[in-house]
């Protein structure tokens, strides 16, 4: 071949190359949204296709992903054989499991949550070729159910990727529920079926320490919680006595506010008389996660807890000369929690 036709030929291969490499680059990564987890009762799964068919609409105008929808997750799985995996996840291996199957990059899953009128969607972005979770974000909401239904998916998904605004567009279609009476048909499967989704694990523990206070003045303490499903206990000890807690916390794990009854016992020195006291109360807080802040997989077992509230106190008061100091008091007093603890 001549030097010409060599030349001729590479600048032509060279030239097809520079037309082929935008589009290659401007490959969008794919990003699964599975089906919300309706974790209250009073949260049905019809409402769970609604905000996810809803949210994977809103997803898809952010034009940041190919987005597959609920109802593409389960076709494919059912494609693939793998109907022993679990539709809806509420944890990291859950998602990574179906994300490996979907050969997606990205997956969300979501909880909805509904106490009363306070209603909540808790979202989370996996990278499925990393294999953690990047990006979390948590809609709290008061109000009635529709208009939950209405606000929550755009405002999660603002605070999932930081945006202000989302593309406008025709809202989505409500999904159709098909409801039959005949038997659905049985598949022979030959291969051996891949082994059962993991079940979310309910029991945490770990220790913690803090501050609580009153208008008495300031106590530290070092001691634990142990958490199941949505119900802690605390339990913590300085040398003048200890405290404890019983927390109903709004969500399983992440951001959550709290309920919380508790109660101590103290004997301390106080005017040169032992002073020994009770104190019954109830707190009002909010659980914040590290891992809103920090990116390493540790954060996400960093919790702080802040609580404010109101106390009933019953002290008695001996070893001091009578007429100088009172002997007993009952009163009620604000109390105020503000703890670290590490959840394994």
């Amino acid at each position: 071949m001549s030097p010409k036709k060599i030349i001729f030929f590479l600048t032509s291969i060279s030239f097809l190359l520079i037309l082929a490499l935008p589009g290659y680059c401007s490959e969008k990564p794919t990003c699964a949204i599975l089906l919300f987890h309706p974790d209250m009762a009073s949260s049905n799964i019809y409402e769970s296709q609604m905000l996810s068919n809803k949210y994977a609409e809103l997803i898809d105008r952010l034009d940041m992903f190919e987005v597959i929808d609920f109802n593409e997750v389960a076709d494919t799985l059912k494609n693939k054989n793998a109907l022993d995996l679990e539709k809806t996840c509420t944890d990291l291996g859950c998602a990574l499991k179906i994300g490996n199957k979907l050969n997606a990059d990205f997956v969300i899953y979501g909880i909805i949550g509904n106490v009363g009128s306070l209603f909540s969607l808790d979202t989370t972005l996996v990278n499925v070729a990393g294999g953690n979770e990047t990006q979390h974000a948590v809609y709290d909401f008061e109000g009635t159910k529709e208009e939950f239904a209405k606000n929550a998916p755009a405002e999660n998904i603002k605070s999932l990727f930081g945006v202000n605004e989302i593309p406008a567009g025709q809202e989505p279609p409500v999904p159709e529920i098909i409801v039959t009476t005949e038997p659905e048909k049985t598949v022979q499967i030959d291969e051996v079926p891949a082994p059962p989704a993991e079940e979310p694990k309910k029991l945490h523990f770990g220790p913690r320490l803090g501050i609580g206070a009153s208008n008495d003045g300031v106590e530290y303490g070092g001691g634990f919680e142990v958490q199941f499903s949505q119900l802690s206990f605390q339990f913590l000890l300085n040398p003048d006595g200890f405290a404890s807690g019983l927390s109903f916390y709004l969500h399983k794990k992440g951001n959550s506010p709290f309920l919380s009854i508790v109660s101590s016992y103290y004997d301390t020195k106080n005017n040169g008389g032992d002073e020994i006291g009770r104190i019954y109360g109830v707190l009002l807080g909010y659980r914040i996660t590290l891992d809103n802040y920090v990116q390493k997989d540790l954060a996400k077992h960093i919790n702080a807890r802040v609580g404010l509230g109101a106390g009933y106190v019953n002290w008695d008061l001996t070893g001091v000369k009578e007429g100088n100091e009172k002997q007993s008091d009952e009163e009620f007093i604000p109390i105020f929690e503000f703890t670290l603890g590490y959840m394994f």
